[in-house]
């Protein structure tokens, strides 16, 4: 898979979780220890995540990093299942 398009799909991953868990994004930043500019760039695709932040992202948002990195067509699966 393409960095662009796992890029993509990480973005999807962590806005659909943080918003599915009610949090707002300078909230979310400060519990995954993140700046509000980083958060917003890997949100909307502008850079990658390194495995050090995708586990802290993983553990704010008290998910599996695994679930972060998956297809978006079964993130959105998954979400309806457990919605």
């Amino acid at each position: 898979m393409p960095s662009s398009t796992l890029r993509r799909h990480n973005g999807l991953a962590i806005r659909t979780f943080r918003i599915k868990a009610g949090m707002k994004p300078g909230e979310f930043a400060t519990k995954a220890s993140l700046s509000y500019a980083h958060l917003d760039n890997l949100e909307n695709e502008r850079k990658d995540a390194s495995v050090e932040v995708l586990y802290r992202i993983a553990t704010a948002l008290d998910v599996p990093v695994r679930a972060i990195l998956r297809d978006p067509a079964i993130l959105g699966a998954d979400l309806e299942a457990t919605g």
